[in-house]
């Protein structure tokens, strides 16, 4: 019984970490990659995930681009994210998963920016197949007055999921 207490003691208690970890906000500043690319200027915004799976593929999408000449600069969102795009040629947005949508800080960042009809390219990881979670960034980055350029699902044990991300950031055009 008392076996019983500690392991569902232990339990909540992972839970409770993880729900803590998970809804902190992640500020970095903005990096600048390829500071020398020629193609043009791409803004990446994402969400750190708790598995590390969305930085992973964003930053294989990342390589896409730079592989192609782009300047990538790249922030995670939160309430210090710049919300001036007006430099920018394409905006590149990536969030896991949470709770069915995607992550919150994203979700406020969009209430916030105003994309002013710039392409915007949506990465959306998660555990299953993330299509209501899809809907949810399509429709959020439409109200940011951003035009979805691309959708790009990905889900948690994927095989090739790093080859393709990296593939369709090659594939990046104006």
């Amino acid at each position: 019984m008392l076996l019983l207490v500690i392991t569902i003691t232990g339990l909540f208690a992972t839970a409770g970490i993880v729900l803590a970890l998970n809804s902190r906000e992640i500020v970095r500043a903005v990096e600048v990659r390829n500071p020398t690319g020629s193609k043009g200027t791409v803004f990446v915004v994402f969400r750190p995930g708790v598995t590390g799976f969305n930085e992973d593929i964003v930053n294989a999408f990342i390589r896409g681009l730079i592989a192609s000449d782009w300047r990538v600069e790249v922030t995670t969102s939160s309430q210090q994210t710049p919300t001036n795009v007006t430099a920018y040629n394409i905006i590149v947005l990536g969030t896991p998963t949470n709770g069915g949508k995607p992550h919150q800080s994203m979700l406020d960042y969009l209430a916030r920016v105003n994309f002013g009809g710039k392409s915007v390219i949506l990465i959306l990881t998660s555990g299953g197949d993330g299509l209501d979670s899809m809907g949810y960034f399509r429709d959020a980055t439409i109200n940011a007055n951003g035009t979805v350029l691309t959708e790009l699902r990905f889900q948690l044990f994927e095989a090739g999921a790093a080859d393709r991300a990296y593939t369709a950031g090659t594939e990046v055009a104006v």
